[in-house]
C-alpha cells in the first residue's frame, strides 16, 4: 500500500462514527500554480483545521496550509512537489482535484545597441526552435536554439539610411528601425514569416512602409516583399497552404484599413527595401474594409477557405470570402476595460482562432476577457450575428470568461494559444509600474471554467505577450516584452 493509500485509510477510519460538517467539495474542475508557488483550492465543506483533516498531493506528500476556512484552503508548495491530484482529507469525506505545477525559466533576448528590442511574438518550428518578432527592432531577428540554450540574433537585410520607417519616439524623424514586429509563423514547409512595419501609430510627414519579410533557416536566407504604398502599417500574418498564399492585416490610421494576400512565388522580392521607385504590386491583392480607419489586427482561417479578422479599433469581428469579395462584422458588447476616447472603441479584440468544432475564440486586449462565438451562424448568415440586441449582447456569443481577479486599469490579454489537450492559453501584459501581476493561464477544454497563474517572479516588470507552445514537449513560450526575455513554462 502506497503512503497516500495508507494515509486516506487512516482517515477514513479516523472519521468513522460520522461528523457534523458537510462532505467536501472543490469548485474548479483543476488547480494549477507555478513549481515552488501558491495554492488556492475553492469550494465548501472544508470545515476548519481538525484531527484527521489534511492535504495530500500526488502519491503520499503531505501539505502544510497557510489558511484553512469552510470555503477556502491556501498554501504554498514545497520546491519538490510535481503534477498529480491535490486531495483534501476531512473526517467527513475525501476529495480531489488535479493538480498542474509549471516550472518557469526564462532567457535573455540580445538587445541590437541604439534600440530597446522588446520580443512580441514567438513561434516553434519542428525542430524545437522558438522564433521571436520584436517591438521597435533594428537589424536583428531572433531565435533560441534548443541545443545550446541561448536566443540568438539573425541579421536580416535592412533599409539603407536615413530609413523608410519613421518615429515620433525621439522627434520625427526618419529611421531603419521597424517599429512594428507584431507577428511571426512557421510554414509547413519550416520557413519564417514575420512583419515589420512602418511607425504603428505614427501621424507624421515622413515615408513609413512596411514588408513581409521570409527566412529559410536551411539556407540562412531572406526572401523580402515590400508592402505596396505608405503609411501601412501591418500586424497579423498568416499561411494558407491550400492556396500557397500569406495573408497579413493592415491598419487603417492613414493608409485604410484592408486585408491582404501575397503570392511569394510571383511577387516581387527586395532585400534592400528600396523605395525610391514604387513598389512592384505584382503579387498582391488587397481587400477594403468597411470602415477605413479600423485597425484589423489578426487572422484566422476558416476550413471553408474566408479569412476571420479581429477589428481591434472597432470592437467586431469580421469575415471576408476571398472569391466573393463579401465582408461580414460581427459587433462585440460594449467594453467593460479601459480603452482610449476617440480611437479604442470596446474591448480591444486581438488573436482569434478557429476551435476543431467550428467555433471562433479570441482574446479581448483590453476587457481582460477570453470569448468563443458561434461561427457556424455566422457562416450561415444569421441576421441575428451582425446586430446588438436590445440588451446590448450578440446572440452568437456562446462564451465570454473575464480573467480571474483582473486589473481592468492595469492588465491587459495580449496573446493565446491551443495546446495538445485543447486547452486555451492566454498571457497578459501588465503596466510598467510596481506591483504589476501579469501572468499566464488557460480555459479548459471544454470552455466551462478558467484558470489563472500566480504572478511570474523576478525583478523588473512582467509583461507576457506572444505565446507558443511546443506540440512534442508541450513547453509554452512566451515573450517578455519589457524584460527583453523569452519565457518557458514547462510541467512539472
Amino acid at each position: 500500500m502506497s503512503r497516500a493509500s495508507a494515509l486516506l485509510v487512516a482517515a477514513l477510519l479516523a472519521g468513522c462514527g460520522g461528523g457534523k460538517s458537510a462532505v467536501p467539495s472543490i469548485s474548479d474542475p483543476v488547480v494549477a500554480t507555478l513549481a515552488g508557488g501558491p495554492v488556492r483550492l475553492k469550494g465548501h465543506g472544508f470545515g476548519t483545521p481538525r484531527t484527521g483533516a489534511f492535504l495530500v498531493i500526488g502519491d503520499g506528500i503531505g501539505l502544510s496550509t497557510t489558511s484553512w476556512t469552510d470555503d477556502a484552503i491556501e498554501l504554498t508548495l514545497p520546491a519538490s512537489a510535481r503534477c498529480g491530484p491535490l486531495t483534501v482529507v476531512t473526517p467527513e469525506g475525501i476529495v480531489s482535484v488535479p493538480l498542474e505545477i509549471y516550472a518557469y525559466d526564462g532567457f535573455s533576448i540580445p538587445v541590437t545597441e541604439g534600440t530597446n528590442a522588446c520580443p512580441l511574438a514567438v513561434a516553434v518550428d519542428g525542430a524545437g526552435r522558438v522564433w521571436i518578432n520584436s517591438e521597435f527592432h533594428k537589424g536583428d531577428f531572433h531565435f533560441f536554439d534548443p541545443g545550446t540554450g541561448k536566443v540568438v540574433a539573425v541579421p536580416v537585410p535592412g533599409p539603407p539610411a536615413p530609413g523608410v520607417y519613421a518615429t515620433k519616439i525621439f522627434g520625427d524623424n526618419r529611421t531603419t528601425i521597424s517599429m512594428c514586429g507584431e507577428d511571426v509563423i512557421v510554414d509547413p514547409r519550416g520557413r519564417v514569416w514575420f512583419t515589420e512595419g512602418g511607425g504603428y501609430l505614427y501621424d507624421g510627414v515622413h515615408p513609413n512602409h512596411s514588408r513581409v519579410v521570409c527566412y529559410e533557416p536551411a539556407e540562412k536566407s531572406f526572401r523580402i516583399y515590400n508592402v505596396p504604398g505608405d503609411q501601412n502599417e501591418i500586424i497579423g500574418i498568416l499561411w494558407d497552404a491550400k492556396r500557397g498564399l500569406i495573408w497579413f492585416a493592415q491598419g487603417g490610421l492613414k493608409a485604410g484599413a484592408k486585408i491582404w494576400s501575397l503570392d511569394p512565388e510571383a511577387a516581387f522580392v527586395d532585400n534592400t527595401f528600396d523605395f525610391s521607385t514604387p513598389a512592384d504590386a505584382k503579387g498582391f491583392r488587397s481587400w477594403d474594409l468597411p470602415l477605413k480607419d479600423d485597425q484589423p489586427s489578426h487572422l484566422a482561417l476558416d476550413p471553408d477557405g474566408s479569412l476571420w479578422y479581429s477589428a481591434y479599433w472597432r470592437n467586431r469581428i469580421g469575415r471576408l470570402v476571398p472569391e466573393t469579395g463579401e465582408i461580414r462584422e460581427v459587433p462585440l458588447p460594449k467594453g467593460i476595460g479601459r480603452s482610449k476616447p476617440g480611437q479604442l472603441v470596446g474591448g480591444g479584440p486581438w488573436t482569434l482562432f478557429v476551435r476543431p468544432d467550428g467555433s471562433l475564440t479570441f482574446v479581448e486586449f483590453f476587457d481582460s476577457q477570453l470569448t468563443r462565438i458561434d461561427a457556424a451562424r455566422v457562416r450561415a448568415g444569421d441576421a441575428a450575428c451582425f446586430a446588438l440586441d436590445g440588451k446590448g449582447r450578440n446572440p452568437c456569443i456562446l462564451q465570454s470568461f473575464v480573467v480571474p481577479d483582473a486589473d481592468l486599469a492595469a492588465e491587459f490579454v495580449h496573446s493565446a494559444a491551443y495546446d495538445a489537450q485543447g486547452r486555451f492559453w492566454y498571457t497578459i501584459h501588465g503596466e510598467d509600474k510596481p506591483g504589476c501581476r501579469a501572468s499566464l493561464g488557460f480555459v479548459t477544454a471544454d470552455w466551462k471554467s478558467i484558470v489563472r497563474l500566480p504572478p511570474l517572479p523576478g525583478d523588473g516588470p512582467l509583461t507576457c505577450d506572444g505565446i507558443a507552445i511546443d506540440p512534442k514537449t508541450g513547453d509554452i513560450w512566451f515573450a517578455e516584452f519589457l524584460r527583453h526575455r523569452l519565457g518557458r513554462l514547462r510541467r512539472q
